[in-house]
């Protein structure tokens, strides 16, 4: 079973966001994927799944994991659906208004957030964001 969500992370621009897409292991929980993008795209959310499934060899399992998330229009995009369809991959949503169904992803991204590395006024660029999230979820276990 894999969890995934997506969050915003802050730029130095007041209202402006970049935006991580994590997938999280729920077993192991490790992150099988991430990505930092400038806009909330269901591409992005699409091709990470892509990604993540060639990389983690689930073509050649007999049993295909699950991907739960929550009810983000991003996640339930048609996009997303049609990749994870091709995949073998069956999606699983959380139960309207239940912030606790997807409770290790979002437990994850609160965790990061309140590191001390996590850059209190925003980050300068999308470029910075991604190296502030590849150095984090390298390091949480």
């Amino acid at each position: 079973m894999w969890c995934w969500d997506m969050t915003y992370l802050p730029a130095c621009v007041i209202g402006q966001w970049f935006h991580l897409y994590l997938i999280l292991d729920l077993y192991s929980r490790k992150i099988v994927g991430w990505e930092v993008h400038d806009s909330d795209d269901s591409a992005h959310a699409a091709q990470l799944v892509r990604r993540t499934a060639l990389a983690e060899g689930i073509a050649a399992r007999a049993s295909k994991p699950v991907l739960h998330g929550d009810n983000g229009a991003t996640l339930k995009a048609t996009t997303v659906l049609a990749m994870l369809n091709w995949l073998g991959v069956k999606p699983s949503y959380s139960r309207p208004r239940v912030s606790d169904d997807n409770a290790f992803v979002e437990s994850l991204f609160r965790t990061a957030k309140y590191r001390p590395e996590f850059p209190v006024g925003g980050f300068v660029d999308v470029d910075t964001a991604r190296r502030w999230a590849g150095d984090d979820t390298s390091a949480v276990p």
